[in-house]
């Protein structure tokens, strides 16, 4: 099958040990002033600047988009939520008719007053011709490419198409499993973003075990409510998609990264310049994901964690002095 993958990040970037694996032939896409080192990684089979590791060989890599998906037999989407929406147009308007999308794409984006997770748009953007099928973890994009065994998840309104996507990129250590909860797979993999940095910041207080643990439950919970109260299902949040890719997100990752250094008393702007400005998935789903809330009517008392977090990064509340561990004790 000819793939093209759209972002050359770390998750895209992995996606093509196990593609290639199958043999299946790839092509990368990206703008060159995001992905330019990641393009050149790619094609001529180094290791990935960020991932430190190369693909098992050299692929095929473009700047231009019409290029890109000329010939395709399945798109996959692996850009940011910020990007989803532009990049999903430009792809839609040259695809050919029929091929399928599969959605990296984590986060949540506005849509006519509405906020619904990125994939959601995306599928709307290529229409009812494209079959989207969405990607939740747990998956951490280092793992990937090096081939540790992992059960990941697809989803999609048709299982059937998700099960057809999976099946060709299966191998001994990528195990997709399958669901037709499209819109919880999609929150799920946004939202763990949010409480990873929840989790985060109290490793960076040095909170105790049992701390951590009830923080741990307590993020599930939360997520768990807000699932349900979008109209996902509760068992997606509580599976490996959900609790799951929360914990893996919890233990390492940028969002975690970001949550310690705020804990260590670190002003926000302070703790992206320490992280070199790389990008943190949780902080650009907070602000919709606190939208999403509100439209569903949970507020404070049904999910103390998020609107804390953002009393923390809003500056309502001192990084060091925020009192997370009374949070948690009422």
């Amino acid at each position: 099958m000819k793939m093209t993958v759209l972002g050359a990040g770390q998750m895209g970037s992995a996606f093509g040990a196990p593609a290639l694996e199958r043999g299946h032939e790839l092509r990368y896409w990206g703008p060159d002033w995001i992905d330019g080192p990641a393009l050149e990684a790619l094609a001529a089979g180094a290791p990935h600047p960020d991932l430190k590791t190369a693909l098992p060989s050299p692929v095929e890599t473009t700047t231009e988009m019409a290029e890109a998906v000329r010939d395709a037999e399945l798109v996959a989407l692996a850009v940011t939520s910020e990007g989803a929406e532009w990049v999903s147009e430009e792809a839609a308007a040259t695809v050919p008719e029929g091929v399928p999308v599969l959605v990296f794409t984590k986060g949540c984006v506005e849509r006519g007053g509405e906020i619904v997770p990125a994939a959601v748009r995306v599928r709307e953007i290529f229409g009812p011709s494209h079959p989207v099928v969405v990607v939740g973890g747990p998956v951490k994009a280092i793992d990937l490419i090096n081939r540790t065994p992992t059960q990941t998840a697809y989803g999609s309104g048709e299982r059937a198409h998700a099960r057809t996507l999976a099946r060709a990129v299966e191998t001994d250590y990528y195990l997709p499993g399958t669901t037709e909860d499209f819109l919880g797979l999609g929150l799920c993999a946004a939202l763990k973003n949010c409480y990873a940095i929840v989790f985060g910041y109290l490793t960076g207080r040095k909170a105790p075990p049992n701390l951590l643990a009830l923080a741990y439950g307590t993020s599930l919970g939360e997520l768990s409510a807000l699932v349900a109260a979008s109209g996902g299902r509760t068992e997606t949040a509580a599976g490996p998609a959900g609790a799951g890719d929360l914990y893996v997100t919890c233990l390492s990752g940028r969002n975690g990264d970001f949550g310690r250094l705020l804990g260590e008393d670190n002003p926000p702007e302070v703790a992206r310049e320490k992280m070199n400005n790389a990008t943190v998935e949780g902080l650009g789903t907070l602000p919709p994901a606190l939208a999403l809330a509100r439209s569903v009517g949970l507020g404070k008392e049904e999910l103390p964690l998020l609107y804390h977090l953002d009393d923390v990064l809003g500056g309502r509340v001192e990084p060091g002095g925020s009192s997370l561990a009374a949070l948690l004790a009422e």
